[in-house]
């Protein structure tokens, strides 16, 4: 479980907000699966170590590949 800052819930909606924002920006739409994974970096539900990873074992598992 990661340990991180206690953000409220306005924080965490402002804060996915901009991430959409700048990833639109940037010329991406974000994914539903995207947001979830920010949103809960942002709670402190995972860390980004673990999403990313959590991401890559999906990928490994879908194609086949190892690390």
């Amino acid at each position: 479980m990661a340990i991180t800052k206690h953000r409220s819930t306005e924080q965490i909606e402002r804060n996915l907000v901009a991430i959409a924002a700048a990833q639109r920006m940037a010329g991406e739409e974000p994914t539903a699966e995207d947001m979830e994974a920010a949103r809960r970096v942002l709670a402190g539900e995972a860390t980004a170590d673990e999403v990313i990873a959590e991401g890559l074992a999906e990928l490994e598992a879908r194609y086949g590949f190892k690390r």
